[in-house]
Parts: C-alpha cells; sequence; structure tokens
C-alpha cells in the first residue's frame, strides 16, 4: 500500500506523479456517442505489463508468507511490475500504451492516443466492418508493439462480437449465443451502464443508505456519476440542499448529525433519485452518423437564477442538406454564489460556463468555430456582451472578454 504512512511519509508522497496524460473522460465519451456501431475494450492487467528499473524495485519490498501459506514464516519480496495505487502508475502505463503502437497505422494511433481511459478503450464506427478492422488492428499493433493484450471486448453489434474469439469478449459475453434472440446482458465502462440491446445509457442507483451528516449527504450526490451531465437538474436540487443545511451559524463538521428540519425534504430528494433508473438515454447524439453528415451546428443555451446557473449543448446533425436531427450533447450546472451578485451578473456567469463547454466540445470533437451558436435570455447580459462604448467593472470586464475570445457578439 503506497499510501500508508510510517512517521508520517508514505511512498507516494516522495514518488513524482508525471505528467498528467491521461485522457479527458468527457472527450472519450462524446466520441464515443458520434457513431452507430460502439464497442468497447480493456488491456488486460494495464500496470502489471510495464516492468520497474531494476535498481528501484527496493521501493516497492513488501512481507508474504511463501506460497500463500500462512503457517510459513514472513518472506520479504519486491514488485517487479507497477503496482495499482501507486501515484507514477498511471502516466507510466499510459506512456508506454502509446509508445508500443507509435509505428502503426495512423488511425490506431489516434485511437489509442485519444479514446483509452487508462486501460478503457470506447471506440464508435459508422459500420461493423470498420468496427472489427479498427479493433483488430489495434490488437495486433499493441501485442506487437508492447505485448499488451486488449480483450472484455462488448459491442452493441452482434455482428462484431462474432467477429473475435469468446476469449477475446467480456466476461459475460464468453458463453453467450451470438445467434440466439436473446437480450444481451447490460455492460459497465468508465462509470456509466450501457444497455447494450437498446444502445442506451441508463442510471444504477447504489441501495445503501447514507448517514445525515454532511459527509454522508455529499457522498449521496456524488453517487450519481454523471460526467456528461444527463442529470444535472437533478444533482443540482441535492446540492441546493446540501448548502441550505450547511448556511447555520456554526461550522458544521464532516460527521456531526444535520440540522433534523432537512430530513424530510432530504428523504424525499433521496427517494426521488431512484426514479432515475427507470430513465434511458441514446447512446448517440442524433440518429445520424456524423462521419457521413454534410452539416452540423452545436447550439448552447444558458440561463441563471438566484439559485443556480446553467448551460446545455444540443447537437444538430443534416443529412443530405434536408434532414436534420438534434440530440442533447453535453450540460452542466453549478450553485450559484449565496451573496454579492446581481441576477444579470449570474447570467453573464452562465455565459461563461456556456462558453467553457464549448470549448471541451470544439477541442474533444474537432468542430469548428463557425459551428457554435449561444443564446440567453437575459438582455443585460447581451448588452454587456455587444456594447464596445462604456467601460465596465473589472468584474464584468474580464467575463466580457472570456467570452468575446470564443464566440462574436452576433
Amino acid at each position: 500500500d503506497s499510501s500508508a504512512k510510517f512517521n508520517d511519509m508514505s511512498l507516494n508522497e516522495v514518488l513524482l506523479k508525471g505528467p498528467d496524460i491521461t485522457n479527458n473522460l468527457q472527450g472519450i465519451l462524446l466520441r464515443f456517442r458520434r457513431e452507430r456501431v460502439a464497442v468497447i475494450g480493456d488491456v488486460e492487467q494495464m500496470f502489471h505489463n510495464f516492468k520497474v528499473k531494476v535498481d528501484h524495485r527496493d521501493y516497492l519490498r513488501f512481507l508474504w508468507h511463501p506460497e500463500n501459506d500462512m503457517n510459513q514464516a514472513l518472506k520479504e519480496y519486491r514488485m517487479t511490475v507497477h503496482v495499482f495505487g501507486n501515484r507514477p502508475s498511471p502516466a507510466v502505463a499510459t506512456y508506454g500504451l502509446r509508445r508500443s503502437v507509435a509505428c502503426s497505422d495512423p488511425d490506431v494511433i489516434a485511437f489509442v492516443t485519444r479514446d483509452f481511459y487508462v486501460d478503457d478503450a470506447l471506440l464508435s464506427c459508422p459500420s461493423e466492418g470498420a468496427a472489427v478492422d479498427l479493433m483488430k488492428r489495434t490488437q495486433l499493433a499493441l501485442k506487437a508493439g508492447g505485448q499488451l493484450r486488449l480483450h472484455k471486448i462488448t459491442s452493441n453489434s452482434k455482428l462484431v462480437l462474432s467477429e473475435f474469439p469468446s476469449d477475446d469478449l467480456a466476461k459475460d459475453l464468453k458463453d453467450f449465443d451470438l445467434l440466439s434472440e436473446n437480450d444481451l446482458p447490460v455492460q459497465r465502462s468508465l462509470g456509466l451502464s450501457w444497455d447494450i440491446n437498446a444502445d442506451t445509457f441508463t442510471f444504477k442507483i447504489p441501495l445503501d443508505q447514507k448517514p445525515f451528516t454532511r459527509r454522508g449527504v455529499l457522498s449521496t450526490i456524488n453517487s450519481l456519476f454523471d460526467p456528461l451531465g444527463f442529470v444535472s437538474p437533478v444533482t443540482i436540487q441535492g446540492k441546493l440542499l446540501l448548502r441550505q443545511m450547511l448556511s447555520t451559524p456554526h461550522k458544521v463538521e464532516w460527521d456531526e448529525p444535520l440540522d433534523d428540519s432537512f430530513l424530510q425534504k432530504w428523504s424525499t430528494w433521496v427517494n426521488s433519485i431512484h426514479q432515475l433508473e427507470d430513465i434511458s438515454i441514446p447512446r448517440m447524439c442524433c440518429k445520424f452518423s456524423l462521419i457521413e453528415s454534410t452539416h452540423k451546428e452545436v447550439h448552447i443555451f444558458t440561463d441563471a437564477s438566484k439559485d443556480a446557473m446553467a448551460a446545455v449543448a444540443f447537437l444538430k446533425v443534416w443529412k443530405d442538406g434536408e434532414n436534420c436531427d438534434v440530440g442533447f450533447l453535453l450540460g452542466k450546472a453549478k450553485v450559484a454564489p449565496t451573496h454579492g451578485h446581481t441576477i444579470p451578473r449570474l447570467e453573464l456567469c452562465a455565459a461563461v460556463l456556456g462558453i467553457e463547454i464549448a470549448e471541451i466540445i470544439k477541442e474533444q470533437m474537432d468542430f469548428e468555430q463557425k459551428d457554435f451558436w449561444f443564446y440567453t435570455d437575459s438582455q443585460v447580459a447581451l448588452g454587456y456582451i455587444t456594447n464596445d462604448a462604456r467601460r465596465f467593472y473589472v468584474y464584468v470586464a474580464n467575463r466580457v472578454s472570456r467570452i468575446r475570445a470564443f464566440s462574436t457578439p452576433d
């Protein structure tokens, strides 16, 4: 355990973390929603594929019983590979993974470089053939470059699954009859539940009841893993409740019971989130392929109240210049500051939030600046953004310049 302390010092405290080269989780999930055929995979024992230099292995000593026999005397061992929980392991493994395909085809390099989150791979392609071809070439490249095995393959297409040996499929698919009419089991990847039959994302809400303390309430809110903001309208209600609970004259400690006057409201909210299990969200952003589309636009709406501010992006895709479809892309909500802000200023902050999610979408989905359109119903915020004649307070001026760095007043 690299975080275990002795004399107030742990191994992780003296190890360099290395550069943060882990891919953006939102970006991987956004790209996973682009095309009709989706595939996920996993690198077998990711960290254990990379050796520790011989002169560094003394730092990874541990005690254990020979041959797992508890009756034998403890013996000293050394790890020869990087281990889970070591501070530098993710950077080392991600760097090694990318180096192993450095001489491969450009699309394989792009896939491994952009669409792996440590050991999890997520891919979406316009056709079954393209998906199978890229996955198989990636498997060969990883094996040739570093003896890495890409396995636990899952797809929403039985045709794709049939192209791989059963040992390469996800655990609950190995003995599954792909020719049967039975539904494929729900899969989990990067914290999301994916119903591969309906090709939708679903939510699994933990059943365990957390104590009614600051720590327990925060843990319950954070248990709703939602990187794309599908259920932001729900989670923001929980965050607002927590803020009300903490707005007491004295500081509330982490494990101190909260005021009973909020217990009923909190219980109602906790019971309501279980209804999220009845919701399903299409994995694909739109019913049309982005690669095959003739035109696309991102429309971002922003709004604010005294309690919260939010931004939401929708993707509009045209096929053949006539047919079009609109789908949810990314959303984000934040609790508003408790004091010192007028509604117009909060509306301006919401507009900045819209710019922030636009920058994520542009970078991660390779869209162009001209594809983005922004909307706010605040005439004051629009006045701030379009005004060139007068000087504003620093607070407003900074946010206006942030907005205008990405978009134009029109």
